[in-house]
């Protein structure tokens, strides 16, 4: 039985494949504990090795393989936000046919999987201008998020089709009818106030 449970446990693959770049990057481990944060939150990865790179085009923030037969993600070690991980997490996703393709389909389920990987505004769906303009979202701010998407993805359940505007009208109406929030509110993001990485400037 022991040799069994040795053979099972040796048998289960890595959960990365870091490429040269990252192995030689300063930035490794800081890069390595944002991957594994996010990942908790992302279970249909269980059991997968995922090739991790650095993205050196400019401009680019994070990539994500749509080939399911080579899942990988290419992160920029200064701009390591949670929200862009999750969304190159959800690429993976896409890419074994979870989740609808599309850039904007791909940020709504990301918004979706906890508020805790929310520490910025999507890059592709519309989102009110006071929002997408903050660096590091409140966790207001962040749980906003989440809750609209878990209810665009509850309408496209009962058969809506347009639930990404769903989402994007919502979003401007609970901005707009929400009060401003007053001086001193705490603003920390949810992910710092879950997960401490040391270092969180961004570039």
């Amino acid at each position: 039985m022991l040799e069994q449970l040795a053979i099972d446990f040796g048998s289960c693959p890595p959960r990365w494949r870091f490429s040269r770049l990252v192995l030689r990057s300063p930035h490794r481990e800081r890069i390595r504990e944002r991957l594994e944060f996010v990942r908790g939150f992302f279970p249909e990865l269980e059991g997968i090795t995922v090739r991790v790179g650095l993205v050196r085009k400019a401009g680019v923030l994070g990539w994500g393989s749509l080939d399911p037969d080579h899942p990988g993600v290419w992160v920029r070690p200064r701009r390591l936000d949670a929200f862009t991980i999750a969304h190159e997490f959800t690429h993976l996703l896409q890419a074994r046919g979870l989740v609808p393709r599309g850039e904007r389909a791909c940020d709504l389920w990301a918004l979706a999987r906890s508020p805790l990987v929310v520490d910025r505004s999507p890059g592709y769906l519309r989102v009110p201008l006071r929002l997408r303009h903050q660096r590091q979202l409140p966790a207001q701010d962040a749980a906003l998020l989440h809750r609209v998407a878990t209810e665009a993805l509850e309408a496209r359940e009962r058969g809506e089709r347009s639930y990404l505007r769903r989402f994007e009208r919502a979003m401007e109406l609970a901005v707009r009818e929400r009060p401003d929030p007053e001086p001193g509110t705490n603003r920390a993001t949810p992910l710092i106030q879950a997960f401490t990485f040391g270092w969180t400037r961004r570039a």
